[in-house]
């Protein structure tokens, strides 16, 4: 559902949620004078295009804007959900983990799915636990505030962490888990850890069975519009990595699942089966670990929410690797 209003310039949107999953969130405005009043439930995001959106992380309902010649638009998505957590890492940083409830889904692409590569097998997969997954990929803030370096080489303190090898972000989930269980904060049963390709693709598609998580396909495998909305690729990201946030969040309510820097997964790559699986773990060894995403420096195609890319555990010198970090039930 699409709720659109204008007024001296600004242009007022509701959302509604993309699946079941996802609380409606609800939006209405009134004008004082110069004033917006904006009332909302949800996450308000601003843009000033209707194509590139923020979320206002200070805001809180009502949200108040002076009215004036600029352009701004904004918009209500995604619920509220008390199972969202944060966890605060340092007296200033913060991390959002939002909560993903067990289901079944189709995992994989279609054979007519433009870009598909030939390891995306298509498969039932259902997952029976309930997980927590970053709401965006780790900042520099947050692994220097876990880990005390910031070995990235676009710096920024909202941009996501890169050159980090497989081992570094396992690094990172193992001393968070350790901070957490000496704070009392981590809930029985789970562990900080890299999502599982299964556990990535599910909470990627929010429901969708499209090629990219707004629920559009493709319609060119380099350069490509339906891109431009959900993440930061080699046609628009001016060749280096963008704040985590800026572009529309997923049904769930994630941030920059496609595109921005590749994502480390915690599985050995290796071929998908054909046949219904639950809660799988990957391939049992292997000398690749999977990354899942896109990223900057990548065309449209390598950011769907199928795309597999590998690359040697060790290997830290990418400026286009980062991580999600989830909060997983112990394998």
């Amino acid at each position: 559902m699409l709720n659109l209003k204008t007024t001296s310039g600004l242009l007022v949107l509701a959302l509604a949620g993309m699946t079941s999953q996802a609380a409606a969130p609800s939006l209405s405005y009134e004008v004082n004078g110069n004033e917006l009043i904006i009332n909302y439930t949800g996450t308000l995001l601003q843009s000033t295009d209707a194509v590139n959106w923020t979320e206002i992380a200070s805001a809180s309902s009502p949200y108040k804007v002076t009215m004036g010649d600029k352009k701004l638009f904004f918009c209500a998505k995604g619920g509220s959900d008390t199972k969202n957590i944060t966890i605060p890492l340092s007296g200033t940083v913060n991390l959002d983990m939002i909560w993903i409830e067990p289901g079944t889904f189709m995992m994989g692409s279609p054979t007519d799915e433009l870009g598909r590569d030939s390891d995306e097998t298509q498969h039932q997969v259902t997952l029976t636990r309930g997980y927590w997954l970053g709401k965006y990929e780790v900042t520099q803030a947050q692994y220097e505030a876990v880990m005390g370096t910031n070995p990235s080489y676009f710096k920024g303190a909202d941009f996501p962490v890169e050159k980090v090898s497989w081992y570094n972000a396992m690094d990172f989930c193992a001393k968070l888990t350790d901070i957490e269980r000496a704070a009392g904060r981590l809930p029985e049963g789970y562990e900080y850890t890299l999502p599982t390709e299964a556990q990535w693709e599910y909470a990627c598609r929010a429901g969708t069975t499209t090629a990219l998580n707004s629920g559009k396909n493709l319609s060119d495998k380099n350069k490509c519009p339906e891109m431009d909305e959900v993440g930061w690729y080699e046609y628009n990201s001016d060749s280096t990595t963008h704040p985590v946030g800026q572009k529309m969040p997923n049904a769930w309510g994630l941030y920059d699942m496609h595109g921005n820097v590749f994502e480390w997964c915690l599985d050995w790559h290796g071929s998908y089966p054909s046949s219904a699986v639950t809660d799988p773990k990957g391939s049992s060894s292997g000398s690749y670990r999977v990354l899942r995403g896109g990223s900057w420096n990548f065309n449209a195609y390598s950011c769907r929410s199928a795309y597999r890319f590998d690359s040697t555990p060790s290997d830290f010198n990418r400026n286009y690797y980062g991580f999600r970090v989830a909060l997983a039930p112990v394998q």
